[in-house]
């Protein structure tokens, strides 16, 4: 199949060159003061957000090999290539929260500082099942169930329902500035992966229609998981009671529309541009 140069995926690996960004240079110096200056209250949700993250940026650095393997396997040269660059930008993700971890807190994270007990399964077997599975299953329903799952949910849904609370913590505390810089940084990276996910979303159903009914049932499938999507941070706080004037509600109603967000970009058409 002839390389073309143009194609959506050959874009978004060329930005992911041109925006490439290290962790070590970010100044992390003011991180222990400010962290040392919040209240018991509000450490113990910031370090279940960021938990959170640190749970998913690992846990999607494990499971993209399949992918790259399965578009290997269909010949696929470009999506391949642009999921090297993908995977390369998720362990660059993991290294900054790890920096972060060692930079901010007065002591060894699960160690001195113990993990927060974050609940559910998506990143110890959900994920890596439906991932694993394309080593095996060759069939477009496979592929499906994997974009979603991982492009589709946990990155735009998930991840994108979760940037706001921080930059409301950023906003009215002004700490943080590694952490700020950082996320923003994740959060440009995941702007790409996203809009690659929507590319072979939209290129699966138009090759086969057959996947509409899929595809409208993993959407509903995934609503519990959205509505249950601010229970990792917000656990132990009483609604109306959260640190930093967070709001439940509203960050349950934000990830519900990210879902529909998501839906419907896949229906509108329109491809994402390399950001």
């Amino acid at each position: 199949m002839p390389f073309d140069s143009s194609s959506l995926p050959i874009r978004l690996f060329t930005a992911s060159h041109e925006r490439s960004w290290n962790p070590a240079d970010i100044d992390f110096s003011q991180e222990r003061s400010d962290w040392m200056s919040f209240s018991d209250d509000e450490r113990n949700l910031l370090i279940r957000l960021i938990s959170g993250f640190r749970v998913g940026e690992r846990g999607v650095t494990h499971e993209l090999a399949p992918l790259q393997f399965r578009f290997r396997q269909d010949g696929r040269l470009e999506d391949e290539m642009y999921v090297t660059a993908q995977m390369y930008e998720e362990a660059r993700h993991v290294q900054f929260f790890e920096t972060w971890l060692i930079e901010a807190l007065p002591g060894r994270f699960g160690v001195d500082i113990p993990y927060p007990n974050l609940h559910g399964d998506m990143f110890s077997t959900r994920l890596p099942a439906t991932m694993r599975a394309l080593f095996e299953d060759d069939s477009p329903e496979a592929l499906l169930r994997a974009i979603m799952l991982y492009h589709f949910y946990v990155e735009g849904v998930g991840a994108e329902a979760s940037y706001p609370i921080y930059y409301k913590i950023f906003e009215c505390t002004g700490k943080l500035p590694a952490l700020n810089r950082g996320i923003r940084l994740i959060q440009r990276d995941e702007a790409r992966h996203i809009g690659f996910g929507v590319y072979i979303l939209q290129r699966l159903l138009a090759e086969h229609p057959r996947l509409v009914d899929q595809f409208e049932a993993q959407v509903e499938a995934m609503r519990p998981f959205a509505e249950d999507g601010p229970n990792q941070t917000f656990a132990g706080f009483e609604r109306g009671r959260a640190p930093f004037d967070l709001d439940y509600d509203e960050y349950r109603q934000l990830y519900l529309d990210k879902l529909e967000e998501m839906r419907q970009s896949i229906y509108d058409g329109r491809l994402a541009a390399a950001v």
